[in-house]
């Protein structure tokens, strides 16, 4: 029992410091890019409003997405909606994880363009809030 608290706790931990993490590095990246209430990185989902903004549009296979600001949020929402209904919310769910992998590369080629594929590699792993947080100081490439 007290083994099953202490796992608890440390996994809490650990969760609450990689969202202090993503959230000011996501605040500090719109801040530098003069993106308006920043500060909306710190409450979950219009934190992804601002990583699409941050972004602003990106290529999805030969098809340019504007508005990223307003679709990212919508199509991570609607995936995870739809993920318990049967095959279909599979199908949707595999798409909002590729979406956002995507999504991912695109945001590092902006601030790391020669480490984009690794850095997104590396968020597979769970560590995309690291490597938010240590690549908001640097300059957009656009």
């Amino acid at each position: 029992m007290a083994y099953s608290v202490s796992l608890i706790m440390f996994l809490n931990i650990v969760f609450l410091v990689l969202y202090v993490f993503k959230s000011i590095g996501l605040m500090t990246m719109a801040t530098n890019k003069g993106i308006e209430n920043a500060w909306l990185a710190w409450i979950p989902i219009t934190d992804l409003y601002i990583a699409g903004s941050i972004v602003e549009e990106m290529d999805i296979f030969g098809n340019r997405l504007d508005r990223l600001e307003f679709w990212l949020p919508v199509i991570v929402v609607c995936g995870f909606l739809l993920a318990p209904i049967p095959i279909i919310g599979w199908f949707f769910s595999l798409v909002m994880m590729l979406f956002f992998l995507l999504f991912t590369y695109n945001l590092f080629l902006i601030y790391s363009p020669r480490h984009a594929t690794l850095y997104t590699l590396l968020s597979v792993l769970g560590i995309w809030s690291v490597l938010i947080f240590i690549l908001r100081n640097r300059k957009p490439v656009r």
